[in-house]
């Protein structure tokens, strides 16, 4: 008899891998070994009553042989024991065979190899169940080692199961063990902590140069949203070009046009497809899912491409120089391509030496912040600037085609004024109900025909180094009530943005200018705007005069409660938008007789997510900012005041009137959570200070009172929450067996303060602890790689991969996982890595003013924007939970905090308090009526500050500055031409400018500030 040691040690690789095809060995704890009968991991067995119904059963069982190891195994084996089906309808039991450990190896007397799928029996099995036998040959002879380990798992769809009095027979003989012991099986914590200890590194060893790139504009790592068909970097850039709530038109880096999601259908995703799950992941739900679906990550794993998922419309441009040859507009016929994004305008730049003729294009949908009407426009402008390169004279022809195969659609001939067109009828088929589209030129255009396609021809002379613009336009009009109201077809649609073309270009060119005439690094200010382009997909919805959005394209409906809490950009840029979810969904149609705000209005009327709670009044006191005046607040102080205290009294019902929250809160990783749960009593905080501030606007002296008494309690309280270094979640001994994050490092932690910076509410509560949560954070989740962490912990969805830097939702430094937590297909949440969270931390380390977080925050933002890449994937879509996902519009909080950016519209009062290089510090601002650029300077004599507003008109009458170690001694203020009466205040953060009078800066003039 020959000992194979090499096979021995291959075995428990293998024994290792097969087992972290569900549940990594490690990490889970899935099988024990103890003296007696075999022990079952009963909690992976038989599924706890929160599972929400069917899932991927997996058990182990090992078996102590001691006294029949040395036995013949001939014959193979024979498994036997008691089944329960508590649910689902299983097609088989699958019994494998993952190897055996211990004292001694495999033995091996024929010499055969080891193989996992040599020792796999099925066994049919009635939904009801009974007793099982499996057979199952081994591939040896002979077993010495001390312990054998087999897995169970149903054959086909997921179920609840209980598998009783195993017992196993080896040949003649019957392993009868002694008695069973009654204690549970170790639970040694250090188990875990030193898995995340090694998985997770402390020292992040971050590259210098990447470091000094997160703050210097121009520096050469200073990545901006660009691509070029140098580097195939073109492919996976898909900018969305279409209007607010209008459906789905995409354009690639090449400037072709895809997706197309305009027909009035509820897509999921942009591309809906499922990917392979990777060898020996779990999938979604312990299982339940085979693929990777859109939900899970698909097209973040596979990102599209026009040449993957061919457009099923027929479109494209092409130019032709006369006496020369023809180049389609896209990557394959210029030797240079190059794109540039400066949402919402797409800039592409094509360029050939056989060309005499270089092409620049400017795609965009008319975007124009504030102006949610001349936003939500079913059009697509692409606007080819052509540029005579040569010293000669150049004739050329621009073509531009429109079809739709296999659509039965109708031609029809258009005549506008100063523009030429063509529409197509779209009859109705499936879900699509029908409608039009069509393609413009504003200007001249001859009608042809290309390749059996409606087609523009526009013919031009171009004199040496002369441009012309050739603006195209793609019109549609389909069943969406963001504009069915005002266009009657595509051709009104064409009509209406031929007609007001200049003003609708220059103002929308003129936002793009805005937003990228600033001194952050190029790289912030793309990534910060990028997932503001979620509101340019089918993600936005409108139901008549209700907006609505889901949580991504296709999933998560509702305009989740919980998830939109965390979204900053539309609430800026629209904020008319906003005011419209309070107003006509959270209040006017769904809000409760006690206050509640259902998280999901559309679906579920009665369930409250107690974040989505938190957020709604938030969100309420920001649109109050937002707002010229005090009306907005006035119609629902007494349904934000009723928001308020269903907080409060749900804090009262609890185990303690305490200022913080306990019993079942259900929240955003879609599960009920118990105990004193660290995220959701900071919410609560900046929830009471936000009522307490209203109140007070509102004159409601009882509220506020109530809302002060109840945060000061809270403010003191959740400081027993903190254990030297983090926040935890104090769990509830009456509900051990729930989900949570007990002793974990969890992400949001401290999100309550996040919002409070947000909206200028001050510290919530510990200055020195909630910094050391932050960094904790940083210490215990951040991954500069995600790939070995999760070959590890395997469940999860996949919105990071190998090779991507991430911070992981929660890990346990110190251990305190129990293994009912890992039963729940939401366990899976906290191994993975999502924007939307990211972005949320990010923006609260930079508001912190401290130069250590305000690093580590800028690293997690460039992370992010790093992971999306256009060499990688779609820099315009970050996916968690299906494509352009509403919670990463939280980004536009970091730019807020860099900009140190404070507001109140009613009050007039308007700060900047700049992180990043506040001695020569310039950015954009918005406000409630109007928008534009903020500038200062610090020198040792004085400060300079302007505030231009480049579109609608900025009412102010206070100014907060930070003059730095400036020795302030008087102010001067100027406003077209004029010098205005104004003091200086010294303020907590600096100096308060306070004007006699308020001013109204009006769009193209400035009002200037010098503090000496």
């Amino acid at each position: 008899m020959k000992k194979v040691e090499k096979c021995f040690w291959g075995l428990c690789l293998l024994v290792f891998v097969a087992a972290a095809q569900a549940v990594p060995l490690m990490d889970s704890g899935t099988f024990f070994v103890s003296s007696g009968k075999p022990q079952v991991n009963e909690t992976l067995i038989r599924s706890g009553k929160n599972n929400n119904g069917q899932i991927a059963f997996v058990g182990y069982t090992t078996f102590d042989l001691s006294d029949i190891a040395g036995k013949a195994a001939e014959g193979g084996i024979s498994l036997s024991g008691n089944l329960k089906v508590f649910q689902g309808k299983p097609s088989g039991l699958i019994v494998e065979f993952l190897g055996t450990y211990g004292d001694g190896a495999l033995n091996l007397t024929s010499g055969a190899e080891w193989s996992a799928t040599e020792a796999v029996a099925s066994q049919p099995v009635s939904p009801k169940g009974n007793t099982f036998v499996v057979q199952m040959g081994l591939p040896a002879d002979e077993l010495v080692s001390r312990y054998a380990v087999f897995r169970f798992r149903n054959e086909q769809k997921a179920s609840q199961w209980d598998l009783s009095s195993i017992t196993l027979s080896l040949a003649d003989a019957t392993a009868t063990p002694a008695a069973q012991k009654t204690a549970e099986p170790s639970r040694n914590p250090m188990e875990t902590a030193e898995l995340y200890a090694k998985m997770v590194p402390a020292e992040k060893e971050l590259d210098p140069d990447w470091v000094k790139s997160l703050t210097e504009r121009g520096h050469p790592l200073d990545a901006a949203i660009r691509g070029s068909k140098k580097d195939d970097s073109l492919k996976y850039i898909g900018m969305p070009v279409g209007g607010i709530a209008c459906g789905s038109l995409i354009i690639d880096g090449a400037g072709q046009l895809y997706a197309w999601d305009i027909f009035g259908a509820q897509p999921k995703g942009i591309i809906n497809q499922d990917v392979k799950l990777p060898d020996g992941y779990l999938g979604f739900k312990n299982g339940l899912r085979k693929t990777i679906r859109i939900h899970d990550g698909a097209n973040f794993m596979n990102p599209p491409t026009v040449d993957k998922f061919p457009p099923p419309v027929k479109s494209g441009f092409a130019l032709k120089v006369k006496g020369g040859s023809e180049f389609a507009m896209d990557s394959r016929d210029w030797k240079t391509v190059e794109f540039e994004g400066q949402w919402p305008v797409g800039n592409v730049t094509y360029k050939d030496s056989d060309s005499p003729v270089s092409v620049q294009l400017a795609a965009y949908s008319p975007f124009i912040p504030l102006n949610v009407e001349d936003s939500k426009l079913p059009a697509t402008v692409m606007a080819y600037t052509l540029v005579n390169n040569s010293s000669e004279p150049v004739s050329v022809e621009f073509d531009g085609w429109l079809d739709l195969p296999g659509k039965n659609a109708k031609l029809q001939a258009e005549s506008y004024k100063d523009a030429t067109g063509f529409s197509l009828d779209v009859p109705k088929a499936g879900k699509n109900k029908g409608g039009s589209m069509g393609l413009t030129v504003v200007g001249a255009a001859k009608p042809v025909q290309r390749n059996g396609a409606n087609a523009l021809r526009v013919s031009e002379k171009l004199a040496p180094g002369e441009s012309k613009i050739i603006p195209f336009l793609i019109t549609w009009r389909f069943s969406h009530d963001a504009y069915t109201k005002k266009f009657s077809n595509s051709s009104a649609v064409a009509a209406y943005v031929a007609g007001n073309y200049d003003r609708l270009s220059s103002n929308t060119l003129r936002w793009a200018k805005t937003w990228n005439d600033t001194s952050l690094p190029q790289w912030f200010i793309d990534r910060a705007m990028a997932p503001a382009s979620t509101m340019q997909t089918a993600n936005l919805q409108y139901a008549g005069e209700r907006l609505w959005g889901w949580e991504g394209i296709g999933a998560g409906s509702g305009t989740c409660t919980h998830v939109w809490g965390y979204a900053q950009a539309m609430a800026r840029l629209f904020p008319s938008l906003e005011r419209n979810l309070r107003e006509v969904t959270d209040f006017g149609l769904y809000q409760m007789k006690d206050g509640g705000v259902p998280f999901r209005p559309s679906r579920d009327k009665t369930k409250v997510a107690i974040d989505g709670q938190c957020g709604t009044v938030l969100r309420s006191y920001r649109e109050h900012q937002m707002s010229a005046d005090q009306e907005f607040l006035k119609r629902n102080w007494p349904s934000i005041k009723k928001a308020v205290n269903y907080l409060i009294e749900f804090d009262k019902n609890d185990d303690a009137y305490d200022g913080l929250l306990d019993g079942e809160q259900h929240n955003t990783l879609d599960a009920e959570w118990y105990g004193k749960v660290h995220v959701l009593c900071s919410l609560y905080l900046a929830t009471l200070r936000a009522g307490e501030e209203m109140a007070i606007d509102m004159g409601d002296t009882k509220f506020q009172k109530l809302c002060r008494d109840t945060y000061d309690m809270g403010s003191k309280n959740i400081e027993k929450l903190f254990n030297g270094e983090y926040y935890i979640q104090i769990e509830d001994p009456n509900h051990a067996d729930a989900i949570g994050v007990g002793p974990g490092v969890y992400i949001d932690q401290v999100y309550g303060q996040f919002w409070a910076n947000q909206v200028g509410l001050g510290r919530l509560y510990n200055e020195e602890h909630i910094r050391s949560a932050l960094n904790a954070i940083w210490r215990y989740n951040y991954l500069s790689d995600v790939g070995p962490f999760r070959e590890v912990f395997k469940k999860g969805r996949f919105y990071a991969w190998e090779g991507d830097g991430g911070l992981i939702m929660c890990s346990w430094p110190h251990g305190g996982i129990t293994e009912k937590q890992r039963e729940f297909w939401t366990f899976g949440y906290f191994n993975e890595v999502m924007s939307g969270f990211e972005h949320q931390v990010a923006a609260h380390m930079i508001a912190e003013r401290d130069p250590e977080l305000l690093t580590k925050g800028l690293a997690i933002m460039r992370t992010i924007h790093d992971r999306y890449a256009p060499a990688k994937r779609n820099p315009y879509n970050e996916i968690e939970f299906s494509d352009f996902y509403a919670r990463a519009m939280a980004s536009y909080g970091s730019f807020l905090a860099a900009c140190g950016f404070t507001y109140n519209g009613p009050e007039g009062v308007i700060g900047f308090d700049p992180v990043i290089h506040p001695e020569n510090f310039r950015a954009p601002f918005t406000a409630a009526e109007g928008w534009g650029t903020f500038s200062q300077t610090v020198g040792a004599d004085e400060m300079k500050a302007e505030l231009a507003v480049n579109w609608g008109k900025l009412k102010l009458q206070t100014i907060d500055l930070n003059p730095l170690d400036l020795n302030v001694s008087g102010v001067d203020v100027t406003y077209d031409g004029k010098v205005l009466k104004a003091k200086w205040i010294k303020s907590e953060t600096g100096v308060s400018v306070e004007l006699d009078a308020p001013v109204s800066i009006a769009a193209g003039k400035a009002m200037n500030v010098v503090l000496k």
